[in-house]
């Protein structure tokens, strides 16, 4: 036991992955902002979880469908033992077992009720989302549906400014060659699930490349079959991979633009890294995407041919790219050292 004067321990406990995503991102934004504004007012503990089936390597080891089958106290029970003596948990993914020490609980948004490949929200994910003492949201788009879901209402916090990815360097000619790409390109970095529409990007390009030949779509992400197949034969296309985070921030500082076809997002992590870089975006208005991009870039339909003219408008009109520079400084004003003492604030009231 921690002496009586001592600060109370705060764990963050999220769900580790072999292939870092958008929610990857946020937990280690916020943890590494934590760090660097807490102070001595907070013991802050990082406890990554994975599933039994997980290729991650760090971690705890934990039978996440079997947890998720216990009834409540027997789940906490076994959540207690895999987070450890805590004043608060964060739980920062809904699939992981409810802490039995006051819980803030991140619910980045609701996709598996939409889609049905994005897997299946855990057994009694309501009550669980009831029973935290302060739930989290990253919009208003995925508050409100949170609510409408469980009664509960979220606290909003957006996310931060990553000032570093945002600053990077765009790649050389060289390190462009190597990944098959040249100037101008436009580019997707993001999964291939169906809310992120590749379908109707893959119907805009093939409309794109016959205006603009010169021009080549960058798609980054995880290999995928649904990816490769959908743009199997599409010319002006390249499908580098899954990159690490250096080499996708000076892709995106080059890129003429960044395209966010989603239907569905809680959030929009590429609009906002983009926005941050000063890039043009032009991005689906659906979801919480025209919430994060507001004016700052272009929002269409996610149909193909909507998309396709919104993209050669994109690279056509310097309008856009002014636009897009002249709204770097307010995206990037919002840091993640704020998303942390937002965050903080919340431990907080979960503590009293």
């Amino acid at each position: 036991m921690p002496p009586a004067d001592s600060p109370p321990r705060l764990v963050l406990a999220s769900l580790a992955t072999s292939v870092a995503m958008g929610q990857q991102a946020y937990e280690r934004n916020l943890a590494a902002a934590l760090g660097r504004v807490a102070g001595d007012a907070w013991q802050v503990r990082e406890c990554p979880v994975h599933s039994l089936r997980s290729r991650a390597t760090t971690g705890r080891r934990l039978p996440l469908r079997a947890v998720a089958g216990l009834p409540a106290p027997a789940a906490r029970w076994a959540a207690r033992l895999t987070y450890g003596p805590a004043a608060v948990v964060h739980r920062l993914d809904l699939r992981l077992p409810p802490a039995g020490a006051p819980e803030v609980l991140t619910v980045h948004d609701l996709a598996p009720l939409h889609f049905a490949d994005e897997g299946a929200l855990p057994p009694g994910w309501r009550q669980s989302v009831r029973r935290a003492a302060v739930v989290v949201a990253p919009s208003v788009f995925a508050a409100a549906e949170i609510e409408a879901a469980t009664g509960v209402r979220p606290v909003v916090v957006h996310h931060g400014a990553d000032r570093d990815l945002a600053e990077a360097e765009p790649l050389g000619r060289v390190e462009l060659a190597a990944l098959g790409i040249r100037h101008p390109y436009v580019l997707h970095a993001g999964g291939s699930t169906a809310r992120k529409n590749l379908a109707g990007l893959a119907e805009a390009w093939r409309a794109v490349h016959r205006s603009r030949p010169d021009c080549m779509l960058v798609l980054c992400g995880p290999a995928d079959a649904r990816r490769d197949a959908l743009f199997a034969g599409v010319g002006g296309t390249v499908r580098p991979g899954h990159l690490p985070r250096s080499t996708l921030a000076g892709l995106r500082r080059g890129a003429a633009l960044v395209v966010v076809p989603s239907t569905y997002e809680g959030f929009g992590l590429p609009a906002l890294e983009a926005m941050t870089a000063g890039v043009p975006v032009v991005a689906a208005a659906r979801g919480a995407l025209p919430e994060i991009v507001g004016d700052a870039g272009l929002l269409v339909e996610p149909t193909g041919p909507a998309l396709a003219d919104g993209i050669l408008a994109a690279l056509s009109d310097p309008a856009v790219g002014a636009r897009a520079a002249r709204n770097r400084d307010r995206a990037r004003s919002r840091t993640w050292d704020d998303v942390a003492t937002d965050h903080l604030a919340l431990y907080r009231r979960a503590l009293a």
